[in-house]
């Protein structure tokens, strides 16, 4: 990934990406640049000129690139305060600060195949460059989908000064933070992207890069901005978002990380899957099996790749217990080999019959699929070396699964 720095003060606003060689390099612009090769532009940058809450303004600086290469883990002994747990305290307070009209459609376009606004394992710098933890997802508001990224980071040398093509305004708080805005744009081969940016120097160091842009999952411009100034401000003044922030008792490492690989729109919205958990959570709960869970059974949520999908996984003892429920897109095999027919019409079916699989630690894979007269299909499936969690439970689990969907 190559990151665009002048100074050592970060921003966030993700402007295009290309994935070789397991590094992804992308531009992660804080300040205007003029034309490139790239076919790249930015809003022109006036000085000299006045900015609220700025008592001078310094002249724009030449751009910098930094090369950042992702991969890196959490408890990392550099960085030492994000741990998972504070990862996931991180992500649900941003997800906690959205507007009630702001729905979350999609996960990463920056992080290839991760959950929405789910903070990442800071990644490696060349430099003084210090690249942060990021969040990131799709977004949509009335319809119109754009992008939301939240970028948390250190400095040691507090605010950056003002500076042209930097910042619209700028406001000190009451306890000494102080908040930054920017509205903006820049564009590739003539397909101009806004956004709206608002960055925030905390009194422990932390900065708090929010950033909303009308670039959608295709990486095509929308015309409206989901986030406003405001709901931005809102969001990266949490305090839970600052790196001293202490993690809240009880608080889960971040999810397994799981996925659909089902692409658009569906019936699984947040709402749907509350409701999907809150029945596994009963059946679970009834089913008084000895078997240790991570977190709640209901721990599914939509699948990062759209709403036409959703999925979860707990550790069930040593073992991984893993559910996906795929919208109405499976075509079935005709005449399956060993298909149970239920009075629904629904069928428990086996498309590989005789076939084994394992992990890549020699554990072994049990498996269920079934299927709706929808074409809605549930995948429940254990992988552990011994585990109490045998097939007619992962049968029970997906039927609570099909009962709750459609």
């Amino acid at each position: 990934m190559s990151l665009r720095r002048g100074g050592v003060w970060p921003d966030v606003i993700v402007v295009g990406a290309v994935v070789v060689v397991g590094v992804v390099f992308a531009g992660l612009t804080h300040q205007p640049m003029g034309q490139s090769e790239m076919g790249y532009g930015s809003e022109p940058v006036e000085y000299p000129v006045d900015i609220p809450g700025c008592a001078s303004v310094e002249p724009p600086e030449e751009d910098q690139f930094y090369e950042v290469i992702v991969g890196r883990d959490y408890d990392d002994p550099s960085y030492p305060w994000l741990t998972s747990k504070k990862a996931n305290s991180m992500s649900i307070a941003v997800r906690k600060a959205l507007p009630s009209q702001v729905d979350v459609v999609a996960g990463s376009t920056f992080w290839s195949g991760g959950d929405p606004l789910i903070f990442q394992p800071v990644a490696s710098a060349d430099g003084a460059y210090d690249p942060g933890t990021s969040a990131d997802g799709i977004v949509s508001r009335d319809g119109v989908e754009g992008s939301l990224m939240v970028n948390v980071t250190r400095v040691d040398d507090g605010p950056k000064p003002c500076q042209a093509g930097w910042l619209d305004a700028r406001e000190i708080l009451s306890d000494g933070t102080v908040v930054d805005t920017r509205d903006t744009w820049d564009e590739f081969d003539g397909d101009r992207t806004h956004s709206n940016i608002v960055r925030v120097y905390a009194p422990d160091n932390s900065v708090v890069v929010a950033s909303s842009s009308d670039r959608n999952a295709n990486y095509v411009s929308t015309g409206s901005v989901p986030l406003s100034i405001e709901e931005l401000r809102t969001i990266a003044l949490r305090p839970e978002l600052l790196w001293s922030a202490p993690v809240p008792e009880g608080t889960l490492p971040l999810p397994i990380s799981c996925d659909t690989n089902s692409k658009g729109a569906g019936q699984f919205s947040p709402e749907a899957v509350d409701r999907l958990n809150a029945s596994l959570d009963e059946f679970w709960r009834a089913a008084e099996m000895p078997v240790e869970l991570d977190r709640p059974l209901g721990s599914m949520r939509t699948a990062p790749s759209g709403s036409a999908g959703a999925c979860g996984a707990v550790l069930a003892d040593d073992g991984t217990l893993m559910i996906r429920v795929i919208d109405a897109d499976y075509v079935p095999a005709e005449n399956p080999w060993g298909a149970v027919t239920l009075p629904d019409g629904s069928e428990f079916r086996d498309d590989n019959p005789g076939a084994s699989a394992m992990t890549l630690d020699g554990d072994p894979i049990e498996d269920v699929t079934l299927v709706k007269p929808s074409g809605t299909r549930v995948d429940v499936q254990i992988a552990a070396s011994e585990t109490d969690v045998d097939r007619p439970l992962l049968q029970a689990i997906a039927l609570v699964v099909a009962g709750s969907v459609d």
